[in-house]
């Protein structure tokens, strides 16, 4: 990955500023991601539909989603007097 000396200069400003921080908000490789998605739509804009994106939304019209039965182990699960405590 080539990164111009601006990108390369705003991550290290990045990460300087996340590591004077008891937990950083963003990691450098969600920073430079968004960088980089930035570069993509300032250089081509929004990508055009594509046949197979038309044809799977086509597909989930008549998609009635539902929320699946609970099976019978997963009722079973307690919690400690310590948390209920909490919710009372």
């Amino acid at each position: 990955m080539n990164l111009t000396e601006e990108q390369r200069l705003s991550i290290i400003k990045h990460a300087a500023e996340n590591s004077q921080k008891i937990s950083p908000m963003k990691s450098v490789e969600e920073f430079v991601a968004e960088i980089k998605t930035q570069e993509l739509f300032g250089e081509h804009g929004l990508l055009e539909n594509q046949s197979n994106d038309i044809d799977d939304e086509m597909s989930l019209i008549d998609n009635n989603p539902s929320a699946e039965a609970i099976e019978e182990e997963d009722l079973s699960i307690g919690i400690s007097d310590e948390m209920k405590g909490m919710y009372e």
